[in-house]
């Protein structure tokens, strides 16, 4: 049998730290990474089931790969992971194209699961050049890394804990290790990502002090933390969270509410209101001097009424989140909200998302105002002859918004197209696209926590409130 191997990897960020995992497993058992779907020997697709759209996308991206397959005679199409094993009977039945599929706990033996099914890999030609590349890395200055998996809250609309199992937290030794590997691969920045990260270690003081050991490796610029429910712990979090003692810790918090209406949650099976969601987005805010949040809505969900959204509306004039995602109910098959009566129309959610969303961007326009002529700290994402593509503290990889700084304005130093990925600088922000922001080139920044201060010009954080959704001036 061949030996190459890709991954296309399909849903969330801690899909893609899945995949990785993957990676390095089918890299142990003597396979090689190919360039594209249509070179390689094995096609594995890293499947999402999360909601109705991830579920059709999955199927899609099997459809497809089995065409990829027909082109290439003798190329097994494998999936994995939560599709894989929330529908493991369908896929048998109705995707005859799968050569073959297992589930969302076994990434660490990918490798070993392809050998016992097909076979060990075709030992390399050593007189061919080897594509082996020690890690899953493409470039890119950011990776996410994962603090645990599972979950054991119940959400009504969550069907993860189903597939998932139950929370448990990663050993903080393999996750440090994962993190040195990474920045020995070029990786600057490390977002930690879970189903419940501040279940960790079961104290929120456990990832502070993850979170100080991490400082510890050199090349590491930024950390950045993702899934904070927005409960105690995520309070206790921020009341521990000391921005002078863990400078490389960005300041930025992702935090989903998912409503604002108390009836709403409750019956979503979730914690909070709409006082207490600002008391502790209110707090973040004190503590951290610069922090911008993210948050997430799910609407739609059965039973909703006007005046629910009207606490959603109440909520977004009151927090004024600068970054926020939206999402349709969708009812799913082993959750207690799959059966509830009084579900919107389709339309009706529609219309209920756009309003949101004019709302959310009709805020933005100040915030977005509010960061001209602001400098900040960025991380160089990509490098081009017509520029460079840098990113503040205060935006996540691929969901929130960049600045793009043609080569005219980076012309403060002469070498700019000698940085790289990951590399710091400073920038200043000089107008606004639909979703992203323009700017320029002032210089280099020492790397937080490896020297203090920024280089040739001051990081500022301009207003209180910056934005991430579609905004024009």
């Amino acid at each position: 049998m061949g030996r190459t191997f890709f991954i296309t990897t399909l849903g969330c960020p801690k899909n893609v730290a899945d995949s990785r995992q993957m990676h390095r497993s089918l890299l142990r058992e003597g396979y090689e990474p190919a360039d594209s779907p249509y070179t390689a020997d094995y096609h594995l697709i890293n499947s999402c089931s999360f909601i109705e759209s991830a579920r059709e996308e999955t199927i899609q991206t099997v459809l497809e790969g089995a065409d990829i397959k027909k082109e290439h005679t003798g190329q097994k199409l494998v999936l994995v992971g939560c599709f894989a094993q929330r529908y493991e009977t369908a896929v048998r039945e109705e995707l005859p194209e799968v050569d073959l599929s297992f589930g969302t706990g076994l990434y660490h033996r990918t490798g070993e699961i392809l050998t016992e099914k097909f076979g060990a890999p075709a030992l390399h030609n050593p007189l061919e050049p080897s594509v082996f590349s020690g890690m899953e890395y493409g470039g890119e200055p950011y990776a996410p890394v994962k603090l645990s998996e599972g979950c054991d809250r119940k959400c009504a609309f969550c069907a993860i804990p189903s597939f998932r199992g139950s929370f448990r937290s990663r050993d903080e030794n393999e996750i440090l290790e994962e993190i040195r590997e990474l920045t020995a691969s070029g990786v600057r920045e490390a977002y930690l990502v879970s189903q419940d990260t501040n279940a960790f270690g079961g104290n929120p003081q456990k990832i502070l002090d993850l979170i100080a050991r991490m400082h510890e490796i050199p090349d590491l610029h930024w950390i950045r933390i993702l899934y904070m429910y927005p409960d105690a712990r995520t309070r206790r979090f921020l009341e521990g969270w000391d921005p002078q003692a863990l400078p490389k810790l960005v300041p930025y918090l992702e935090s989903p509410v998912q409503h604002a209406s108390a009836r709403v949650l409750k019956a979503m099976n979730r914690a909070g209101n709409r006082e207490q969601f600002a008391e502790l987005f209110a707090l973040a805010r004190e503590k951290v001097p610069g922090l911008e949040i993210r948050t997430s809505l799910l609407l739609g969900f059965p039973g909703e009424t006007a005046a629910d959204i009207d606490e959603v509306h109440a909520f977004l004039d009151e927090c004024k989140p600068e970054k926020l995602a939206l999402f349709a109910y969708s009812p799913e098959e082993g959750t207690s909200g799959f059966s509830l009566s009084g579900m919107p129309d389709e339309n009706s959610t529609a219309d209920m998302i756009n309003e949101v969303r004019d709302h959310h961007l009709s805020l933005l326009k100040d915030i977005h105002l509010a960061r001209e002529n602001q400098v900040y700290e960025c991380m160089v994402d990509e490098i081009s002859p017509d520029g460079m593509v840098v990113r503040r503290k205060q935006d996540a990889p691929e969901v929130d918004e960049v600045i793009h700084i043609d080569a005219a304005e980076a012309g403060v130093l002469p070498n700019w197209s000698e940085l790289v990925p990951g590399d710091l600088v400073s920038a200043r922000v000089t107008g606004f696209f639909e979703y992203d922001m323009s700017g320029e080139l002032l210089g280099l920044a020492t790397p937080t926590g490896r020297g203090g201060s920024v280089g040739d010009a001051a990081t500022v954080t301009g207003g209180s409130h910056s934005g991430s959704e579609e905004a024009s001036r």
